[in-house]
């Protein structure tokens, strides 16, 4: 049965950005690639979306430091480059396990590993809904734009019951893998430099997100801040969609309808379809990089 929902997940996600593309292929916009602005905004796209995965290792290191867990430096960043190319496959799960395993050949505990697994996804939900309600607030426009079809009281309710599963479905999975760590000792402080990080990997991809539009719509009106929490809205849905590899579909999707509000549609499309393939791009890289991180040759003895 999870197969066969992550399948279904997986066609539901790329049917509908399919439906996107057959509805805005005609008014897709051409690039100048003879202009330096385009190949300019282009690399700073990529660039912005590398370090993403840089700051997101950086945010890994410091969760796994939450069950006191140290490993030599680039160990557990390596962990998470290298596995982030797993999100492609169909299931939207096999980065995660691939994760998994890298950190069991480092010699970190099962119980641990999945502490530190389900405290991320707690933190990356947690801080995404954070950014997003803190871009709505300074942007109430955008709100009501995003919310006029919606029955009133809808995104309250939906975010108020959300919210609730997912803190008992975590606190229930962080208790039962507390005990079976052993009960190690969590300083809730360490919850801060992770939490931070997320915080700026939200912020980083956002303004890879606007590099991008502009360089498919550069008369466009969209600010910094709305990129930001349109991105943020689409990665949330992206992760929580069943099957869909890396979000495809759904997270274009969502962030070719959110940039509608501000660029023709088939500009919309563009500029989200663009910036997928600077992010499979990105992944690419930063996968050669976990890897070097890996080699025997580049490993820096832990003091602990």
């Amino acid at each position: 049965m999870m197969r066969f929902a992550r399948y279904i997940g997986t066609l539901a996600a790329l049917g509908f950005v399919a439906f996107l593309v057959w509805r805005s292929a005609s008014e897709f916009p051409l690039l100048d690639f003879a202009s330096r602005w385009v190949w300019l905004g282009l690399a700073g796209g990529l660039t912005l979306y590398i370090a993403s995965q840089g700051i997101g290792a950086a945010a890994w290191r410091a969760t796994l430091g939450v069950y006191d867990i140290q490993l030599p430096r680039g160990r557990a960043e390596s962990q998470l480059l290298v596995s982030q190319i797993g999100k492609y496959i169909p299931g939207n799960i096999a980065h995660l396990i691939g994760r998994a395993v890298l950190a069991r050949e480092d010699g970190v505990t099962t119980a641990s590993i999945g502490g530190a697994l389900l405290l991320e996804v707690g933190f990356l939900l947690g801080t995404a809904v954070f950014v997003i309600c803190g871009m709505l607030l300074a942007a109430p426009g955008l709100l009501a734009l995003l919310t006029a079809e919606l029955p009133e009281g809808w995104v309250n309710r939906s975010i108020i019951a959300g919210g609730v599963i997912l803190a008992i479905g975590l606190t229930t999975g962080q208790m039962f893998l507390w005990r079976r760590a052993g009960r190690p000792k969590i300083v809730i402080a360490r919850f801060v430099e992770p939490i931070l990080l997320h915080l700026a990997n939200f912020a980083v991809l956002g303004v890879s997100l606007w590099f991008i539009t502009l360089v498919v719509a550069p008369q466009s009106p969209i600010g910094v801040g709305h990129c930001i929490a349109i991105f943020s809205t689409a990665w949330v849905a992206g992760f929580l969609m069943p099957g869909a590899p890396g979000g495809v579909g759904v997270r274009d999707g969502i962030i070719a309808i959110g940039l509608e509000l501000f660029v023709a549609p088939g500009a919309a499309l563009g500029a989200a379809l663009l910036h997928r393939g600077l992010s499979i791009l990105g992944d690419l890289a930063t996968f050669c990089i976990g890897l070097l991180l890996r080699c025997p040759q580049n490993q820096v003895q832990s003091d602990f």
